[in-house]
C-alpha cells in the first residue's frame, strides 16, 4: 500500500511539473499550485507571496481569504518548511499576520539559492504534516519555484524587451522630429510640431511651454483653464531638474494656480548649460504615472526643439539685420544725393569738400549754394547723434537752408529761421551744431555765422591761417534765439 501511495505521489509530480512547465501564464502556475497543494494536504485556505523588486513580498495568489495585491515586509523568510506557532512570532510581524488569517504551514519558494517567495496553507487538521507529506509538499514546491522563476524571468525579459521596444520608437520620433527642425524654418510651425509631440508622444491635453525672452520667461504654447501669471513664470526659471509639483516648495498662490490648471511636472529645458524654457505638464489621459523615461524624452524633445527655436530666432535675426543693412545703404545713397556732388566755381578761390561717416549714414552736412550777385553761401553743420536719426535730421537741415537760400535773407536771420524750425519739428534732445559763412567774391568780403559749431580755419592766400572764433548757442534747443 506505501509503495502505491508513493508510486501515485510520484505521478502526480510529473503530471504538475508537466502542467507548470507547459504554461506560459504565471496566474495559471500560481493557481494551480495553490489547489493542487491545498488539495492534496487538505488544506481550506491558501496564499502565496512573490518577492517583488523593491524587497517586499506581495500577494499573488490566495485562497479562503482577500489580501489580493497587498505588500508585506518579510524581514526573516523561513529557510525551509515550518509548522507556524505563536513561539514563531518572533520572526516579526508577519507571522502574527499568518497565525490571525489561519495559516499554520510555510514553506519558501528557492531556486538557484534565490528565495522568490512564500507560500502558506492553512490546514483543516492542526496536526503537522507526516514525513511522506513533508516529502511531497517540498518536491511539489521546489517544481513550483523552477517554473515561477522561470516565468518571472521570461516576464522581466518580455517587459526588457518592451521597455527597449519603447526607447528605440522614442528615438525614431527623435530622429524624425530632428529632420523636421532642421527644415523648418518658421517659429510658429516648430512650436506646432513640439505640442503636437507633447500630446501624441506623452498623451497628455494640459501644458504649458515657455521660452526665455531676452530676460524673462514667456508663454509660447499653452491649453490651460487660466493663463500664467508672473510670479509663477519668475518661480518656473528656477527650476534647474524634472520636478513633480508634489515635492515642490511652493507658496500658496503659485500652487492654487497650478494645481487650477493642473499641472503636475516640470521639465527644464537647457541651452549651453543654462535654462531656456520649461515645459509644464498635466497628468496623462490615461491617469498613468510619469515614467523616468517619460522624463527623459521630454527633456531630449525639449532641447532638440529648443535649439531649433534658437536658430530660427537667429535665422529672422539675421533676415532682419540684412534688411537693416539693404535700408541702410539705400540710406547712405539717398544721403550722398543730398551733399553737392560738384561744388561750384568761385572767381578768386578753391572750393573742395570730402565726408566721410563714421557709420553708413550720419550727421555730417555741408553745402556750397549761389546766391547771386556773385555771392555763395558756405554751410558747414553737424546733427547729434548717429546712424540713421542723425541722418533724417540732417536731410531736413539741408531742405530748410536750401529753402532759405533764395529769399536772399541775412545769414542772422537765417539761422534765427533755421533754429525756430528745428526747435518744432525736434525734441529737446536733438540740436545742430551749424557754421554758415557768404563768401562776396566781387567784393572779397567773407561774414559768417557760426552757431555752435567748431570754430573753422580761415586760409589766406599768403599762407598765414586764422581762426573764425566768434560763434553763438546750437540750433533747436529754444526758439527765437540769434546767434
Amino acid at each position: 500500500m506505501k509503495t502505491t501511495i508513493n508510486l501515485f505521489d510520484i505521478n502526480s509530480l510529473f503530471e504538475f511539473s508537466r502542467i507548470v512547465n507547459s504554461s506560459t501564464d504565471l496566474k495559471f502556475i500560481l493557481n494551480h499550485f495553490l489547489l493542487t497543494a491545498m488539495g492534496k494536504l487538505l488544506c481550506s485556505r491558501g496564499i502565496i507571496l512573490l518577492k517583488n523588486e523593491a524587497g517586499s513580498f506581495q500577494v499573488e495568489a490566495e485562497r479562503g481569504f482577500t489580501l489580493q495585491n497587498q505588500s508585506f515586509t518579510i524581514k526573516k523568510p523561513p529557510k525551509g518548511l515550518i509548522f507556524v506557532a505563536p513561539k514563531e512570532i518572533r520572526r516579526g510581524k508577519w507571522v502574527k499576520l499568518f497565525l490571525q488569517n489561519k495559516i499554520n504551514i510555510l514553506i519558501p519558494l528557492v531556486s538557484k539559492n534565490n528565495i522568490v517567495g512564500v507560500v502558506g496553507l492553512g490546514r483543516v487538521s492542526k496536526k503537522k504534516l507526516s514525513k511522506e507529506e513533508a516529502t511531497y509538499f517540498k518536491s511539489l514546491t521546489n517544481i513550483a519555484s523552477t517554473a515561477i522563476e522561470e516565468k518571472l524571468n521570461i516576464d522581466k525579459l518580455k517587459k526588457a524587451n518592451r521597455e527597449l521596444d519603447r526607447k528605440i520608437h522614442e528615438l525614431n520620433t527623435l530622429f524624425d522630429l530632428s529632420k523636421e527642425f532642421n527644415i523648418i524654418i518658421d517659429r510658429e510651425k516648430l512650436i506646432k510640431i513640439f505640442t503636437l509631440s507633447l500630446i501624441g508622444q506623452i498623451g497628455t491635453n494640459q501644458y504649458a511651454i515657455c521660452m526665455k525672452d531676452t530676460k524673462e520667461l514667456k508663454v509660447i504654447a499653452s491649453r490651460l483653464k487660466n493663463p500664467l501669471n508672473k510670479q509663477v513664470l519668475d518661480y518656473f526659471c528656477e527650476i534647474n531638474s524634472p520636478t513633480y509639483l508634489s515635492s515642490m516648495q511652493l507658496s500658496k498662490t503659485i500652487k492654487s494656480q497650478l494645481h487650477e490648471n493642473g499641472l503636475q511636472i516640470f521639465v527644464p529645458i537647457h541651452l549651453h548649460n543654462k535654462v531656456k524654457g520649461i515645459i509644464a505638464l498635466g497628468n496623462k489621459m490615461n491617469n498613468l504615472p510619469y515614467s523616468q523615461s517619460d522624463m527623459e524624452f521630454l527633456y531630449s524633445l525639449g532641447n532638440l526643439a529648443i535649439m531649433s527655436l534658437e536658430n530660427s530666432r537667429l535665422f529672422e535675426e539675421a533676415i532682419e539685420k540684412q534688411k537693416m543693412e539693404d535700408e541702410l545703404l539705400i540710406a547712405r545713397d539717398i544721403q550722398k544725393g543730398l551733399l553737392p556732388k560738384k561744388l561750384p566755381e568761385l572767381e578768386g578761390y578753391d572750393a573742395a569738400a570730402i565726408n566721410i561717416s563714421s557709420k553708413q549714414v550720419g550727421g555730417d552736412y555741408y553745402d556750397l549754394i549761389k546766391c547771386g550777385d556773385g555771392k555763395y553761401i558756405v554751410a558747414i553743420g553737424d546733427v547729434s547723434g548717429k546712424g540713421m536719426p542723425a541722418s533724417l535730421l540732417m536731410a531736413n537741415l539741408q531742405a530748410m537752408i536750401r529753402a532759405l537760400v533764395p529769399f536772399g535773407i541775412s545769414l542772422a536771420d537765417l539761422t534765427k529761421k533755421v533754429n525756430d524750425l528745428l526747435n518744432e519739428s525736434t525734441g529737446n534732445d536733438r540740436f545742430v551744431t551749424l557754421f554758415l559763412g557768404c563768401i562776396d567774391t566781387q567784393k572779397k568780403i567773407f561774414t559768417y555765422v557760426n552757431a555752435g559749431h567748431n570754430p573753422p580755419f580761415l586760409l589766406h592766400k599768403n599762407g598765414t591761417v586764422g581762426r573764425l572764433l566768434k560763434g553763438g548757442l546750437i540750433l533747436g534747443v529754444m526758439k527765437d534765439v540769434m546767434p
